[in-house]
């Protein structure tokens, strides 16, 4: 037998059900769209972890998953446990719009067979929405078994990149 490699190829997989009006569809799983989307995706399956430090230093992940005060009205809406994403942070149009002023965002490493480390790297990739429109995407891999819930911020190990709402 013949091995192919294609180079650059993602296949999208198809929402089944079909996505709502206030979803859109990544890697066959619908996620929630509104004033502002974040959302993660990872190389290899496992359990990776989105964690987002709103301007008030509010953490949205996995424990706090909004949405609430605690998480500026926010919320995590998919929380991917074996696979490679998505998970996915986002404001509601029907909520309160999301506070104004710079966001931080991280990929912590939950639980993986293989640790990320040199030979087997984890690449994580955000990508940041603004209603429909995605306006800026941060990749980075990872060589190393990075963990952190408490904190987001650029001294993070888990640090992916920040932008500013709106």
């Amino acid at each position: 037998k013949k091995l192919v490699k294609l180079i650059g190829f993602s296949l999208d997989i198809p929402c089944s059900p079909a996505c709502t009006s206030q979803q859109t569809c990544v890697k066959g799983v619908c996620v929630g769209i509104g004033y502002l989307s974040i959302t993660l995706t990872w190389s290899r399956a496992g359990d990776g972890d989105i964690v987002v430090a709103t301007p008030n230093n509010r953490i949205i992940y996995y424990q706090n998953k909004g949405p609430s005060s605690s998480t500026d009205q926010g919320q995590l809406d998919v929380d991917d446990l074996t696979g490679t994403g998505p998970e996915n942070v986002f404001w509601t149009r029907n909520s309160t719009v999301p506070p104004t002023g710079l966001y931080n965002t991280c990929f912590s490493q939950y639980s993986f067979n293989i640790t990320a480390n040199s030979t087997y790297p984890i690449t994580a990739t955000i990508k940041i929405s603004r209603g429909t429109n995605a306006t800026l995407t941060f990749q980075k891999t990872f060589t190393s078994n990075n963990r952190g819930y408490s904190a987001c911020n650029s001294n993070s190990t888990t640090f992916m990149g920040s932008f500013t709402y709106p």
